[in-house]
């Protein structure tokens, strides 16, 4: 079967790249192994004091940059639905001025699933850069330490010690390198940029995009032949959300609202559930059988299965603040 790969520019702490999450998210659920999702660090802020951007205030001054930084997340979060946090944000300082040690650690997380394949899942690396754009955006770490990042590999199941010597190898910064002279294709490099390829064929789509927008692409790039599976995963039925928390064991209304392309509510607020046609009622279902419960996180809240009991997902609903 030939496949769609989709590769996405990012960085883990741009706020559109995850705002985008929801949208990998729901092409990786709806298409399923007909497409091949894969993310190139796109290394956003090398220095925050030589980085400028006049549009939103933000390079130079650290101080400033964080303040407006933050504002841009709080703004951004309305659109796309994803929490932020709502005080606390201050990654940037005098000691702390890159998003590389975030880039870096995405790579590293890759080069570890590969060296361990045969006990990793293939995509652990992805769920590592959903839990470190987590742990930035909306628990407000500081993600560009290294000591807090090698404590986040720990919560995919990464040896922490393993994932450091990697880290710390010259092979990520090659990598990081390589595919920074990729991104120059792009240039200017807009976060989050898809690239799909199909048959020997490419497209190229800049900027954040909708779940709608990406499928119309894919269809227009494959000539149709690549297409959501057609095995009703689509329906937004008490089951099928079901099935999805069981894959991602959590997720923010906004989530499942893109994976079953639920209508939003005129006026309403990406971050709500109540903003979803039907949403509230089957998640009421579903905390009502026990099966699901809620916590809040930032400025908006995340759903989460109950009855997971593995160490690892236990270590998830601690760090949902559920105990």
């Amino acid at each position: 079967m030939d496949k769609m790969k989709i590769t996405v520019f990012a960085d883990p702490v741009c706020t559109w790249c995850w705002g985008s999450v929801p949208i990998i998210r729901a092409l990786a659920y709806r298409y399923g192994e007909q497409v091949e999702i894969d993310y190139v660090m796109g290394g956003m802020i090398e220095d925050i004091t030589s980085y400028s951007n006049r549009r939103l205030s933000v390079g130079g001054d650290v101080a400033l940059s964080n303040r407006n930084i933050h504002k841009h997340w709080l703004e951004a979060s309305a659109v796309h639905g994803m929490p932020v946090c709502e005080s606390g944000f201050h990654l940037f300082s005098d000691a702390r001025r890159s998003t590389l040690p975030q880039n870096y650690a995405c790579i590293a997380a890759k080069i570890y699933v590969k060296e361990n394949r045969m006990t990793m899942p293939a995509d652990a690396h992805l769920h590592f850069m959903r839990r470190l754009q987590e742990a930035t955006a909306v628990e407000a770490l500081l993600t560009n330490e290294e000591s807090v990042i090698f404590d986040l590999s720990a919560t995919v199941g990464f040896e922490p010690a393993k994932f450091a010597r990697i880290y710390n190898s010259e092979k990520v910064k090659s990598l990081y390198n390589e595919g920074k002279r990729l991104c120059q294709k792009f240039e200017p490099l807009t976060l989050p940029t898809y690239l799909l390829e199909y048959r020997g064929k490419e497209m190229s789509l800049r900027g954040y995009s909708s779940y709608e927008v990406l499928a119309q692409c894919i269809e227009q790039l494959s000539s149709g032949n690549v297409k959501p599976v057609g095995d009703g995963r689509d329906k937004p039925t008490v089951e099928n959300i079901r099935n999805f928390m069981s894959v991602y064991h959590n997720a923010f209304p906004v989530e499942i609202a893109t994976a079953f392309s639920l209508k939003r509510h005129s006026g309403h607020s990406a971050l709500n559930s109540e903003s979803y046609e039907g949403l509230p009622d089957i998640v009421a279902m579903l905390v009502e059988n026990g099966e699901i419960a809620m916590a809040s996180k930032g400025n908006g809240f995340m759903y989460y299965l109950i009855n997971d009991d593995s160490e690892l997902k236990r270590h998830r609903r601690h760090l949902a603040g559920v105990y």
